[in-house]
Order: C-alpha cells, then sequence, then structure tokens
C-alpha cells in the first residue's frame, strides 16, 4: 500500500514506470510495422543515404531590423526573470517531465535496436554507430538531469512561492543565486533541447533504415526521412555533446554560476 502511495504522490516514481513504458510502445509500433530488408537492399548507411535521401533546399528569408530593440532587450529581460521565478515554483514538474522524456527515449533507442536487430537491418557497422550512439548521450542526460536535481536548494521554491517575481529576483536571491538561477535554467533549457534532438536522431535512423524494405508505410518512412535530414551525417552527434557539455557547466554550481559572481 505504501508503495502505491508513494507512486501516485511521486512524480519521479511516476517517471521510472511510465517513461519506459512509453518508449517500448512506440519503438515497437515504429519498428514492427516493416518488413526485414531484401537482398538488395542497399547495406551501409552511406549506400542508403545516398539511394533514399535527396537534398532539400532552405529559402532564407531577410528580416527587417527593427528601431525598437532597447524595448525588446528590456521585455526580454523581465521575461526571463519571469520564467526563473516559475521555473523555481514548477521545478519538481520540470524534472517529472524531462525525466519522463529522458527514460522514453532511451527505451524507444533500446527496442528500437532489439527488434532492428531480430529483422536483419544491422547489416554494417554504421548502423551500430548511428542507434547506439544516441543511447551514449541518453546516459550522459539522465547524470546532467540528476546533478540539476541535487543542485537545486528546495529553499529556493519555498522562496519563489512566498514572493512576486519581482521580490524574488532582485531582493530573495543573492548575487550568487541569481546568477545560479540564471545558468541553471539556461543548462535545463539546453537539456532540453538536446534530448529533443536525440529523439529526432534516432527517427531519422530508423526511417532510414526502415525505408529499406518495401511497402505500403515506405512513402512514410521517406517523408521522415528527410523531414529529419539534419541528422543525415555525424554533426549531429557532436553538436548535441557540444550542448551537453554546455549544459553541465551551467547546471554545474561550481563552475559558470561561481565564475559569473567572481568576475
Amino acid at each position: 500500500m505504501e508503495l502505491v502511495s508513494e507512486f501516485i504522490h511521486n512524480p519521479l516514481a511516476q517517471s521510472l514506470l511510465l517513461g519506459p513504458i512509453m518508449g517500448v510502445i512506440f519503438a515497437a509500433l515504429f519498428s514492427g510495422l516493416t518488413k526485414s530488408p531484401e537482398a538488395q537492399a542497399p547495406a551501409t548507411v552511406t549506400q542508403t543515404r545516398t539511394i533514399y535521401v535527396t537534398k532539400v533546399v532552405e529559402r532564407r528569408r531577410s528580416s527587417n531590423e527593427s528601431d525598437d530593440g532597447m524595448g525588446l532587450l528590456i521585455a526580454g529581460g523581465i521575461a526571463l526573470i519571469f520564467i526563473i521565478w516559475k521555473y523555481a515554483i514548477y521545478f519538481d514538474t520540470v524534472q517529472y517531465y524531462l525525466a519522463t522524456s529522458i527514460l522514453s527515449v532511451l527505451s524507444f533507442s533500446a527496442t528500437t535496436i532489439i527488434i532492428s536487430l531480430i529483422k536483419g537491418h544491422y547489416t554494417s557497422d554504421e548502423w551500430w554507430f548511428y542507434t547506439v550512439g544516441p543511447m551514449i548521450l541518453l546516459c550522459v542526460s539522465i547524470y546532467i538531469l540528476n546533478l540539476a536535481r541535487i543542485s537545486f536548494d528546495p529553499s529556493i521554491q519555498q522562496g519563489a512561492l512566498n514572493n512576486t517575481f519581482w521580490t524574488f529576483y532582485k531582493d530573495w536571491l543573492s548575487e550568487y543565486g541569481r546568477n545560479f538561477m540564471f545558468a541553471h535554467v539556461s543548462g535545463v533549457v539546453i537539456l532540453a533541447l538536446a534530448i529533443l534532438l536525440i529523439a529526432f536522431s534516432l527517427i531519422h535512423y530508423l526511417s532510414l533504415m526502415n525505408q529499406r524494405s518495401p511497402g505500403l508505410t515506405q512513402s512514410f518512412w521517406f517523408f521522415l526521412t528527410k523531414s529529419t535530414s539534419f541528422f543525415s551525417g555525424k554533426l549531429w552527434f557532436l553538436f548535441v555533446a557540444f550542448l551537453l557539455g554546455a549544459a553541465y557547466c551551467l547546471i554545474n554550481p561550481d563552475l559558470v554560476a561561481n565564475w559569473m559572481t567572481r568576475k
């Protein structure tokens, strides 16, 4: 009974169960819809990309300069203070959704690898890099999210609840506290972006892998592959690794926040 009560009232406990379940279900649905690749299908990632992926030409639109840059800067600063205040209030909720997302994508990745291996989609070593790589990045994401949890003082949440967004930032927080919250929230936003990019990379290579098998869903896989073409090389891996490194430096209270206070 205590276990059930803990599950109902503890968001992190819910994410530990619901995240993997969602990931396994989505991966089974995506990976299980196609057959094994035919004998004449391309074997490597490079061959598959050359045959199936077309280059997407993006139109760049020029933006007009505005004269109210100072007003936008002030509004952006106030919005940032408001976001920091709201983050402090809903810290537990943010942790829950990020933990659920990471565990869902991690389970999605693991299930995809198992199903694709059974169906014989791993026809070269390249496929291993592009599917196992995201799992490594996700494990790093779990470490950084846990660092965000243990470095956040619960008294900050109480201070945010007892103050308005302006008095919380201007009066309640110390100079180090303001720097910490700015760096912490920035790091969490970057971490969320990294998780999203990892999910898209998995969708890209799952689509690239599955469209080698003819069937009714081949056009669907082609659409997903083309839509996520940013992940068609190894640049995305380095970019996400850079994002995770930046998130770690921002979230670690002894690095960026400490440096901003001392300078």
